[in-house]
């Protein structure tokens, strides 16, 4: 048993650790596919950013390369007008919308302006007296290279990078320079912005900038929202003019972003983990269901072989008229000494010749339709001659693939032989009962014609001789009178009783209120002389013989009447009750009752628990009412306490 549990467990098990693996792999595969997804999600960000940075540092710097031109006329001339200013810068702004406008400052003090609508406030402005300008300037001046400051907010309105270009003209002898001044750039940041495709709203990527190395409001924000710099964006440096911006960005999503194919993937993956996981525990249900039922099939097979075997049937398989198998029971049948003797016998051989032709169309039959036969009986002969008769029922099985007949065989030669004792007797106890039954009609019958001569005889001494006698011989003819009477009502009541079992039609049908009301019609005038009634309800229809219903009645109304007791008048009830497929039907009475001693003697013919002078009667009603029950398939019973009544209880089928 518990190696059948193991077997039953281990592919379940097996499909587990399948499902198992399936599942670790399929994680496996998609925990590489987000990290390919991140990593291509990161190369795409890259390459985005980079393209970014290489627009905004062209659309930042390409704007102080206006200057050179102004450089380079200033280095050949010396100085310029503040005409030729505009004229020149009127020609350099045009190619760069970014630029706002120019300014040009002999030393540190504003001499011009391009354009002047708007920014003329400017002119003649020291650097020196601006406190958050002159810092970007000086370091301009000194470090002798352009110098970018900002994003400031313009007081004309807009945020702007300002570019510092400073000036140095050669001396004479062309040795050294000389600082002339300073060329100022004015760069619209939000123009310079959507030059390099910072604000589209179409980017792929959250972008943030915020200043580094000074370039900025004290390295503060530029563009975009500072949480992007806390979740491990891409970062790249914008390089500036005296400073660099720093540029990071993120995916719009997210990194974690659920992206189709990773959501494709992953439930690709949760299908294949439930394909594998029914499919190995479909196979493992399969293996367990095949081995249970191949254990199902030996168990089958060997509890048909041990039934088989132990049965006390006899049991034979035949093919072709051959014996191929035959159990003990068999064997012992046949009168064989072992299994080994009997099979290969012919079948046919060994049923008696008045019975082979039925046998052969049977099994011919049953060979062609199939199914089973209703069972025959018939006579068989044993090994060793003996003929033995039987009961046989077959039917057609498969046995090692081929089709063969399995019959039951009983051995029932004993039944008849049962069956014919129990006839025997029943013919004898049939004549016996109809020659008791004769015998008692004539001996009660015959009975009488001398009786009737001695009673007459006996009368015919009292008219004569009463009273010439003495008193005793007065006494003994009356007891003699009195004796005959008595043994002419005994005879009278045996050969009543002996007349029972005479009737023997058919019980039908009938309604027992009906039939209490005719025996109350005809007991009218004794019940009004003993002063008593008689109640009655609910009485059923029953199926009975009605005349022997109404001697029923009779009887057990009459004794109600005949033991009241004194000074009492005799109340009778009757009722009945349904009792599943009869009827309880009950005739109580208030008169003297019955001792519980003498509860089943009373049932009993002639027998009497009284004196005769106090209650006439020969003692056999009572008996022909349990006779006359019994004969309409009931029963009868009392159910009585001396001085309290009696009940007495009889059942009847319900019609």
């Amino acid at each position: 048993m518990r190696g059948q549990r193991v077997w039953t467990l281990l592919p379940f098990a097996v499909a587990a650790v399948v499902t198992a693996l399936a599942s670790l792999a399929l994680i496996e595969v998609y925990r590489l596919q987000v990290e390919r997804r991140a990593e291509t999600a990161r190369a795409e960000v890259v390459e985005r950013l980079g393209g970014l940075r290489a627009r905004l540092e062209s659309a930042l710097t390409e704007p102080l390369l206006v200057t050179r031109g102004l450089q380079a006329d200033l280095v050949e001339h010396g100085d310029m007008s503040d005409e030729e200013f505009s004229r020149l810068a009127a020609v350099l702004l045009a190619d760069y919308p970014a630029i706002r406008n120019l300014t040009l400052a002999r030393g540190t003090v504003i001499a011009a302006v391009y354009p002047e609508a708007g920014n003329r406030a400017a002119l003649g402005v020291d650097y020196r007296s601006r406190p958050d300008q002159w810092g970007t300037v000086e370091r301009a001046i000194k470090t002798r290279r352009p110098v970018l400051a900002g994003p400031v907010t313009l007081v004309q309105g807009g945020v702007a990078l300002i570019g510092r270009v400073p000036v140095y003209l050669p001396r004479a002898d062309k040795t050294e320079s000389d600082f002339f001044g300073l060329i100022s750039v004015v760069i619209d940041v939000p123009v310079a912005f959507a030059t390099a495709g910072v604000d589209q709203e179409t980017l792929p990527i959250r972008l943030a900038i915020r200043g580094r190395d000074g370039l900025g409001a004290a390295g503060g924000m530029i563009w975009g929202d500072e949480a992007i710099f806390s979740d491990s964006p891409i970062e790249m440096d914008v390089m500036l003019p005296g400073g660099s911006w720093q540029l990071a960005a993120l995916p719009k999503g997210g990194w974690d972003a659920d992206h189709a194919e990773l959501q494709v993937t992953r439930l690709l993956g949760i299908i294949l983990a439930l394909i594998v996981g029914l499919a190995s525990f479909g196979t493992a249900f399969y293996i367990r269901s095949l081995r249970s039922a191949r254990w199902r099939a030996a168990e089958s097979e060997e509890r048909y072989r041990a039934l088989v075997e132990t049965s006390p049937m006899a049991v034979c398989v035949h093919r072709d008229g051959v014996i191929i198998f035959a159990n003990e029971a068999a064997v012992r049948m046949a009168a064989a000494r072992s299994a080994e003797d009997f099979v290969g016998v012919n079948i046919f051989e060994q049923v008696h010749p008045d019975f082979r032709p039925q046998a052969l169309s049977r099994v011919q039959a049953l060979m062609s339709d199939g199914g089973a036969l209703p069972s025959m009986e018939t006579r068989l002969l044993t090994l060793d001659g003996r003929g033995i008769d039987v009961e046989i029922v077959s039917a057609r099985v498969t046995m090692d693939g081929r089709p063969a007949v399995l019959s039951l065989i009983n051995d029932i030669t004993l039944r008849h032989q049962a069956e014919a004792e129990r006839e025997s007797l029943v013919q004898n106890l049939r004549r016996s009962n109809e020659d008791l039954l004769q015998f008692a009609y004539i001996a009660s019958h015959d009975l009488q014609e001398p009786l009737r001569n001695v009673s007459g005889y006996v009368q015919l001494l009292g008219r004569r001789y009463r009273g010439k006698l003495d008193k005793d011989a007065d006494q003994f003819i009356d007891f003699a009178v009195d004796g005959v009477k008595r043994m002419q009502e005994m005879i009278s009541s045996l050969l009543d009783y002996s007349r029972l079992n005479s009737e023997m039609d058919a019980r039908r049908p009938i309604e027992s209120d009906a039939v209490l009301e005719r025996v109350l019609s005809d007991m009218s005038a004794a019940i009004a002389r003993q002063g008593g009634r008689v109640e009655a309800r609910g009485l059923p229809r029953v199926l009975a013989h009605e005349s022997e219903l109404a001697r029923i009645f009779q009887n057990l109304i009459g004794n109600g009447l005949k033991y009241a007791r004194s000074g009492v008048p005799p109340v009778i009830a009757i009722s009945a009750r349904r009792s599943g497929p009869e009827w309880t039907i009950s005739v109580a009475d208030n008169g003297i009752g019955i001792s519980e001693e003498y509860h089943d003697r009373i049932f009993t013919m002639f027998q009497r628990l009284h004196a005769r002078d106090a209650y006439g009667g020969t003692g056999i009603g009572l008996a022909i009412c349990r006779k006359l029950v019994q004969h309409n398939g009931g029963r009868i019973w009392v159910e009585s306490r001396e001085g309290e009544g009696s009940t007495f209880h009889f059942t009847l089928p319900a019609a």
